[in-house]
Formats: structure tokens, sequence, C-alpha cells
């Protein structure tokens, strides 16, 4: 009898260890721990799947998820504005809430993003191409006539506005860098693929190296004097963070993107791009940051290296956030 009571005390010790020391009870019989049994909690069960034709579709907003399950976002659709994807397959799903769902299947063509999203935000047909330079370049001219220089030339007064500007909060500089100039004729790099000016400009000295001027498509560029390989030709305008980035010139080309991180300081994340602050620094030489303001820092800019693309968050870049 006294056997039996010493058998019950050591097991109710034991669960009271368990139960106050955190560590996870085995379920009898089933060998699942309650931490492992919460952390398979799912927000729909799928009901049934169903094969589609093979359509090109489109999405602008919602989550992609990995399962019908809905456990796991992998991709928000509203950095995919531009990609075409190709639904294949489809699911009802019962959600938390009791009510019946249906999600597609949806795959971009190479492959990489892919996942389920409800039906309601797939759009048929192909993804709208994103604006091109050029298409930037003329709806920022038609905005306002005086966004547009009547020269490519600068004058000495405005050389010293960009060169006070490089040392102060950059928003005079960062301004006058999305907005184009006057299209000449001519090649916009020399016989080694450097950018070079328009004919009849030169690139002007803002001071510690770093010189700006105007492309023969109107495009300003900037760069420091001694790293010509890293000269930066700027896309007119803002741009939004969801937009797809291409790069086909062969030299190093500049958005200004309006998304802006948490702190009003680094750059929103974009797929395939990483921080300039964690660039090797025998890479980042000649990418002297003269653009940024003194609030500023190297998370504020963006790069993807294979691509030559600079992202630059401008209201970190102005210093005129709070």
């Amino acid at each position: 009898m006294k056997t039996k009571k010493l058998i019950i005390a050591t097991a109710t010790l034991l669960a009271a260890v368990g139960m106050t020391s955190g560590t996870a009870i085995t379920q009898a019989g089933l060998g699942v721990d309650q931490a492992s049994a919460k952390s398979v909690r799912h927000t729909a069960t799928p009901k049934s799947y169903k094969k589609l034709a093979k359509k090109a579709v489109h999405v602008s907003k919602g989550n992609l998820y990995s399962s019908a399950k809905l456990s796991k976002i992998t991709h928000k659709a509203k950095n995919y504005k531009h990609t075409t994807f190709y639904r294949t397959k489809q699911a009802k799903v019962v959600k938390a809430n009791k009510k019946t769902a249906v999600y597609n299947y949806i795959k971009s063509k190479n492959g990489k993003t892919k996942g389920w999203i409800w039906h309601g935000y797939v759009n048929n047909g192909k993804a709208p191409k994103a604006k091109t330079s050029k298409a930037v370049a003329m709806s920022a001219k038609s905005k306002s006539s005086s966004s547009v220089s009547s020269s490519n030339k600068i004058s000495k007064n405005k050389l010293k506005s960009l060169s006070s500007s490089v040392n102060n909060s950059s928003k005079t500089l960062n301004n006058w860098l999305i907005n184009p100039g006057k299209k000449t004729s001519g090649a916009l790099t020399n016989s080694k693929g450097y950018l070079k000016p328009a004919k009849g400009t030169k690139f002007e000295d803002l001071g510690g190296q770093a010189i700006v001027g105007t492309l023969s498509n109107g495009h300003r560029m900037m760069g420091s004097l001694k790293h010509p390989s890293k000269y930066l030709e700027v896309m007119p305008g803002m741009h939004s963070n969801s937009e797809e980035f291409i790069n086909n010139s062969g030299h190093w080309v500049v958005y200004y993107i309006s998304g802006n991180g948490d702190d009003g300081i680094a750059a929103a994340p974009h797929k395939g791009f990483k921080y300039l602050s964690g660039m090797d620094q025998g890479l980042i030489t000649g990418f002297n940051g003269m653009w940024m303001g003194n609030k500023a820092s190297d998370d504020s800019t963006l790069y993807n290296w294979n691509s030559k693309i600079l992202l630059i968050n401008k209201k970190a870049a102005a210093a005129d956030y709070q």
C-alpha cells in the first residue's frame, strides 16, 4: 500500500515539475509534445483540389502562401505587379472562421515565385509592363515645365547651390538629379563604356571628387571622378518599391524609391537587392554617397551588383523625415 502511494506521489510531483518548468509533456501514445502540436496549427483546412488548364494571370494585392493550409506567407503580391504568373491548380479550403474559400496556385515563368493566393486577387492575362525610363522621363516632363531645365549647362549659381546641398540635406541635389534636362544627339558612353556628358556640356565638380552632369538622353548623372566605371545614370522621377527594376545598359543606374524602412532612414527591402552597408569595402569604393543627407546611412541605399542598380530611399537622402 505504501509502495502504491509512493508511485502516485512521484507521478504527481513529476507532472508538477513539468508544468512549472515549462517542459513539454509528451502526449501518451501520440509522441507529439505540446509545443510541436501548437506549431503545426493551420489557418485553413483543404477540402478538395482541382487541376486547372494552364493560364497566364497577374496579381497586385494579397498574400502568396506555401500551401493551401495557409500557414506560411512566402510572398506579398504587391511586389509582383509586373510579373506574369501561370495558374495551374485550385483548392477549396475551410478557414478558421468556418467559411469556405477558393485559392489558386500560381507560379512565375522562371518558377522562383510561387504559392497559393485567394482567387479573387487573381486577374486573367499577362501582367502590365513597368514604365520604361523613357516613359518616366516624359511623365516627369509633362507634370511641370519648370521641372525640366532649359539648358543642360549648369550655371555658377546652380553649381554653388548643388555643392552646398552635398554638405547639408542633399534635398536640392536630389531634386535636380531626378528632373531630366534636354535630350540631345550623341552616345551616352565613351569607347571604354564610361558615361560621358552631353555635347556642349561638361561634368561639374561639386568638391571632394564628386561630379554631376547631364547625359545625351537628358538624364542626370553623378559619381566619383576617380571611379568612372561607377558613374551613375539617374532614372528620372520617383519610383515605387513594388516595381521590377531592370538594367540592360552595361553601366550603373539609380532609381529613387519612395518606400521607406521602419525607421525612416533605411530603404524598404526589395527582392534581389542588398543594403549598401553590407557591400565589401573593396567594392564600395566609388559609391561615395554624395547623394545622401547628413542623417542618412548606407542602409538608405540598396544595390544589385549583377544588374548594376542602386535603389535610393529619397526621403532619407533628402533628410526631410521627422
